[in-house]
């Protein structure tokens, strides 16, 4: 495979012909993510009660088979089969370094990694090395792997060096790889928002800290260059991939720059084209009719957009995707809004990865089947999660108990202390994120990890199955879209 470099606003190889990136993301690999694998709360917590659950040889054994099955030699070609030319592998640092051993490094991580890309050079897929969560915690949200629901990295210098140092090393191991595409530093970065989400720090009220911000990026950036000059380097906006206000301008002849972009009309249910209203996702997603016309629109207003026409660079949108679990009569409208953000995307020269490639029914390109053994032992503690809405990227529209106690519990505060500039909206969603996706996702990982007690090796060999491509469903609606918009 011919390296990957930035030439102005374009990707090329090494024979100077344009390369656009197109494929999709492998949460739930590297780095385990609640609604993906089909748990609740964070990944490392969970592991710690299962080994406590299982004993620790099981415990290990049970995370260790379902990352080898997720992602295996089979979908790397069914990926590469669609016309893809690229995944983004998302990592979690804990693979590479324990915080209680800061500084050496894994060899067992550096090895799954390795295949990895073998896997990928072999089927012509380019890697993005994407490190989704980073030592301390770069955001508040659980997809850092994050129970605590703070954000320690910005302002711990040794949380810091460690992120340089790990990535000096990731450098230095792959500088001669061409297979590798680049090194993205961070996943959705949230540089101001240290305590937590509140109404006084988050959505309209966010205040990227820059000087912070772009120190870290460019500390990181040079760092790499003392081992690799050859790579890309991607770097995401902050807030979740948003502001790039204050951001300073390209400093590097070899930066590509990511933004993220959940659309309001990718969460059903509701008719698209159509109106829809107002989403706080990880940012603001206004209300409005959404067709096509929108989808161009609020691409030209976003600030990733404008930053890199500003400067002539690319762009790279990093994660995006509609969620396909609002029942079949929904799909449709689902599948339109995607086909046409894809489009729109392609006709504006912008480069793309999906969110993500496998889950348990929710936005993957394939899913655990709901006939498997896997999913039907999860399901009474799938079933506690919608009643306690102990899981913020799915059923955004359904309502629940969970919900409406949180809501009385925002209003209460409210009116207690009659303060005009907080935001009930905010309000609930900030609360939401602490006692939901925080403490109640905790309190239900025990109830999971019983569901697994009583089984021996081979029996949690035979259920994790359900994690391997030949086990899982397609969903033929979605690959159609994306076979349309790869080539």
């Amino acid at each position: 495979m011919e390296l990957l470099r930035r030439k102005g606003r374009d990707i090329v190889n090494e024979s100077n012909e344009k390369i656009m990136l197109r494929g999709t993301c492998t949460g739930g690999w590297m780095n385990m993510e609640n609604f993906i694998n089909g748990y609740p709360g964070t990944e490392t917590n969970l592991r710690v009660l299962m080994r406590q659950g299982l004993g620790e040889e099981l415990g290990n054994f049970f995370f260790e088979e379902m990352l080898d099955r997720f992602l295996d030699e089979e979908d790397y070609r069914f990926i590469a089969g669609s016309g893809a030319n690229c995944v983004r592998l998302d990592l979690n640092y804990r693979h590479f370094e324990d915080d209680e051993n800061p500084f050496v490094y894994k060899e067992e991580g550096f090895r799954r990694l390795d295949r990895a890309l073998d896997l990928c050079e072999k089927h012509n897929l380019y890697a993005i090395l994407d490190m989704h969560a980073v030592q301390g915690w770069q955001n508040s949200h659980w997809h850092s792997d994050n129970i605590w629901g703070v954000s320690l990295f910005w302002r711990d210098k040794l949380y810091q060096d460690r992120f340089y140092a790990l990535w000096q090393e990731i450098a230095r191991r792959y500088a001669d790889r061409n297979v590798v595409a680049g090194y993205e530093l961070m996943n959705e970065p949230s540089s101001n928002t240290a305590i937590g989400d509140f109404p006084f720090n988050f959505y309209e009220n966010f205040r990227s800290d820059s000087e912070r911000f772009n120190r870290v990026n460019r500390t990181a950036v040079e760092k790499i260059r003392e081992v690799d000059k050859r790579h890309i380097i991607f770097i995401e906006g902050d807030n979740y991939g948003h502001v790039f206000k204050g951001m300073e301008e390209p400093f590097d002849d070899n930066t590509v720059y990511s933004s993220h972009d959940y659309v309001v009309s990718g969460f059903g249910p509701g008719k698209y084209p159509g109106p829809y209203e107002q989403l706080r996702n990880d940012q603001i997603e206004d209300a409005g009719e959404w067709d096509y016309d929108k989808q161009v629109s609020h691409i030209l207003e976003t600030e990733g957009w404008k930053f890199a026409q500003k400067h002539n660079v690319p762009l790279w949108v990093g994660e995006f995707g509609s969620q396909y679990n609002t029942g079949e009569e929904d799909m449709a409208y689902r599948l339109k809004s995607m086909d046409d953000q894809l489009k729109a995307y392609n006709e504006l020269g912008i480069h793309w990865t999906t969110w993500t490639y496998k889950d348990c029914g929710v936005m993957g390109w394939v899913t655990l089947s709901p006939e498997s053994r896997y999913r039907k032992i999860i399901e009474p503690v799938q079933r506690m999660k919608a009643v306690l809405a102990a899981e913020n990227f799915t059923g955004w529209r359904a309502p629940s108990p969970g919900k409406k106690m949180v809501t009385e519990m925002a209003g209460h505060l409210e009116e207690v202390l009659q303060n005009p500039e907080i935001s009930h909206e905010t309000n609930i969603r900030c609360l939401s994120n602490a006692v939901l996706t925080g403490y109640v996702a905790t309190l239900l990982q025990p109830e999971y990890v019983n569901l697994f007690k009583g089984y021996g090796r081979e029996e949690l060999r035979g259920i994790l199955g359900a994690f391997a491509f030949g086990e899982c469903v397609v969903n033929e609606g979605y690959l159609e879209v994306l076979k349309r918009r790869i080539r």
